[in-house]
């Protein structure tokens, strides 16, 4: 028996699936979602929607690239607002499609209208996530006020070690 066509088709069918593959989970890291009690199912995300994913030591990292670490760049809010800045600069540059120019405070600020979504670990400090959300509708070249955080269905701690909490 000739098994050519048979191996010619298990190929065609490997090519297919790496082609097709949903490549949209390389933003995501593997992080720890706190449970969610009451929370609606994101079914329709948006086509654009930058996400940000706090670790649990805080570092923030957008595409697999750490933008802030609080080891390397210091903890302090002084420390972290210029890398968090340069982050929110570039999702603007190069991802916002809605924006919109208005007057806020007697100054011109582009004003975000596409969301982000924020990934924090569940260990995660607060104070991490807080700072980022003050310096998204802080900016003075961009103000970024749609906020989503993404949180789990289930409790993947359990799942991953068994056991009740």
């Amino acid at each position: 028996m000739d098994m050519t066509p048979m191996i010619d088709c298990v190929f065609l069918l490997m090519i297919f699936f790496v082609l097709v593959i949903d490549l949209s989970q390389q933003d995501l890291e593997d992080l720890i979602l706190p449970e969610a009690k009451y929370a609606v199912p994101d079914e329709n995300p948006p086509d654009v929607r930058p996400i940000i994913n706090i670790a649990q030591d805080g570092r923030m990292i957008f595409k697999n690239n750490p933008y802030y670490n609080p080891a390397e760049h210091g903890a302090t809010d002084k420390q972290a607002e210029p890398h968090i800045r340069r982050l929110l600069l570039e999702w603007k540059d190069k991802y916002v499609k809605d924006k919109t120019v208005e007057n806020l405070g007697g100054r011109k600020v582009t004003v975000i209208n596409d969301p982000v979504l924020v990934r924090a670990d569940k260990w995660t400090e607060w104070h991490y996530v807080g700072l980022f959300m003050t310096i998204c509708s802080q900016q003075t070249d961009a103000a970024f006020w749609k906020l989503e955080l993404a949180m789990s269905e289930e409790d993947k701690e359990v799942k991953l070690f068994g056991g009740k909490r």
